[in-house]
């Protein structure tokens, strides 16, 4: 768990750091997917990639930018997003059933998106 120290304020919110979000959101996934090969891009220690393959096809890309407070989370298949959470222009997610949707939102929990993700997984290889 993040302590105080791992966070630091912009203009009133409390921003987890680059280190703590990579570290916190791998182990998350290590822990709900075993098998899954994870590969974290980091650029200028300030924009964090990170894509977790489930299969040569479908994989997680977790993308934050610490300078301009841009996270996306998205369930890729084929190139493309089939699920995910992001924050531009204002939060929303992106239901499997219409990825294209914008539903509004707010801040979803790193734990939240790992457990939609394996929810959405179980569901879709149905």
């Amino acid at each position: 768990m993040a302590s105080i120290e791992d966070y630091s304020s912009t203009r009133g919110t409390l921003v987890i750091s680059l280190d703590v979000l990579r570290d916190k959101l791998c182990s998350l996934f290590k822990k709900q997917f075993p098998d899954a090969e994870i590969s974290i891009n980091e650029r200028r220690s300030a924009i964090l990639e990170i894509r977790i393959f489930f299969t040569s096809e479908v994989f997680m890309e977790a993308y934050v930018n610490g300078i301009t407070g841009k996270k996306s989370f998205a369930l890729v298949e084929k190139g493309k997003r089939i699920w995910g959470y992001d924050n531009y222009r204002y939060w929303h997610h992106h239901p499997i059933e219409k990825p294209e949707n914008h539903i509004p939102c707010d801040e979803p929990s790193l734990e939240k998106i790992v457990n939609e993700v394996h929810r959405v997984l179980t569901r879709y290889k149905k």
